[in-house]
């Protein structure tokens, strides 16, 4: 067996002793009834690293409440990264009552952040796994219960406006984001609608999902560091955060998920409009909120283009040549540029005006 050190899922997993090694390899194999009994025999010589392994790698509730058992304190524990064991768990996908146990023994946990300022929720909002729809759902209702954040659209399964501007700006400071692209979506269809959900919006709302994780995870695998997040505004209105290292990038998610996937995305005769920003530098809320109203104006002079073209858009023509998609705005660069040789006050500072 591969030294259980190596495991990439974790990211705590580091050099551990001949004890907790045996403990772990145990672990990876998912022999969880041997797990508890080490746990229970090594008391409180149950170290806090080997917790946060055992935390990645989705152990069951039984394995939870052994670990609380063994040592009643360990989840008030943070290690050098700022996480304490329910980081873990949220990053990724423990079963649900693993989570809720978790939060239960220390319910201050879900306030803090670690050191790249995530909460165990935003993990848990924003991880490449995936629960069930029914076990996710149930996991963030018990959650919210203690972090009073309402930010998940119980329906889409999707993180909701509030998430956005929460968490929508914040950034992995070490991998050097240099690019911001924000990609605003408005759902529509021939006739007028008002009961979107009875439109199957749901099952739109997780195809957008799907997409955006499949291509962050593709342009993963070719090495490139991206992050590629939606979230459900109100009623038909989506938007999608990227964030890249370079202008490249978002060209490249601009081919990929606006022109490939999204712009033939079709349900029961619904389609997607789409409106494209991007900004050179890293930004904050107040200006992530500002590139999201310039996707929306982009999305707004695409459908104003179809309506005075006078053509039956049946599901995501492309245009006369072929190439481009008439229901997809050109990716354009944000008016924040205009401001990049200005001295900027702080988001945290700038007061309502």
């Amino acid at each position: 067996m591969a030294d259980v050190t190596d495991v990439s899922r974790s990211l705590s997993i580091m050099s551990l002793s001949e004890q907790d090694q045996k403990v772990m390899e145990n672990v990876i194999s998912g022999n969880w009834s041997e797990v508890r009994e080490a746990v229970t025999a090594l008391g409180s010589d149950l170290t806090l690293k080997l917790v946060n392994c055992i935390s990645s790698v989705n152990p069951p509730q039984s394995v939870i409440v052994a670990i609380k058992r063994a040592s009643s304190r360990i989840f008030s524990k943070k290690d050098e990264w700022g996480r304490y064991p329910i980081h873990y768990l949220c990053k990724h996908g423990a079963p649900t009552y693993s989570i809720v146990f978790a939060a239960q023994c220390y319910v201050a946990a879900l306030e803090e952040m670690d050191e790249l300022n995530k909460t165990p929720l935003e993990y848990l909002m924003t991880m490449p796994l995936e629960f069930c729809a029914e076990d996710k759902n149930e996991v963030i209702e018990e959650l919210q219960r203690c972090h009073n954040l309402k930010c998940y659209d119980e329906k889409s399964k999707l993180p909701n406006q509030k998430a956005l501007e929460s968490w929508g700006h914040k950034i992995v400071l070490e991998e050097e984001m240099k690019c911001f692209m924000v990609i605003f979506i408005e759902c529509a269809r021939f006739e007028n609608v008002e009961n979107w959900e009875g439109c199957c919006l749901s099952i739109i709302a997780e195809e957008i999902k799907d997409q955006c994780y499949d291509v962050a995870e593709s342009m993963r695998d070719e090495g490139k560091l991206v992050h590629v997040d939606p979230y459900r505004l109100v009623s038909n209105q989506f938007v999608i955060v990227a964030k890249t290292q370079s202008k490249e990038s978002c060209d490249d998610i601009y081919q990929r998920l606006c022109l490939q996937s999204l712009a033939s995305l079709t349900h029961n005769s619904i389609y997607l409009r789409l409106g494209c920003v991007y900004s050179q530098g890293i930004v904050g809320c107040k200006s992530l909120a500002e590139m999201v109203k310039e996707g929306e104006e982009s999305q707004k002079k695409v459908k104003e283009n179809l309506e005075s073209a006078a053509v039956a858009v049946s599901m995501a023509l492309n245009d006369v040549t072929g190439v481009s998609k008439i229901n997809v705005s050109q990716l354009t660069e944000s008016s924040l540029a205009d401001y990049s040789t200005k001295d900027l006050t702080p988001d945290n500072r700038v007061g309502d005006r």
